[in-house]
């Protein structure tokens, strides 16, 4: 394939912003035009998150429960 087809085709690493629509890379947290938080780069990390509250918890509970 030539270079200027492989430029052509839209990048799988790129993401329309979902409030202004424009192409973003994948692992931004802003959109670089509009400002508006990417939804995959938040979702990834408060699930991250909740599952560390949710164990402390969970481990607290059971120590807890010992005594």
């Amino acid at each position: 394939m030539s270079e200027e087809k492989k430029q052509e085709r839209p990048s799988d690493d790129l993401r329309p912003c979902r409030y202004c629509k424009t192409p973003i890379e994948k692992g931004l947290k802003r959109c670089p035009v509009c400002g508006t938080l990417t939804p995959h780069s938040d979702t990834k990390t408060t699930l991250k998150w909740i599952g560390i509250i949710l164990l402390v918890v969970w481990g607290y509970s059971m120590v807890r429960s010992l005594f």
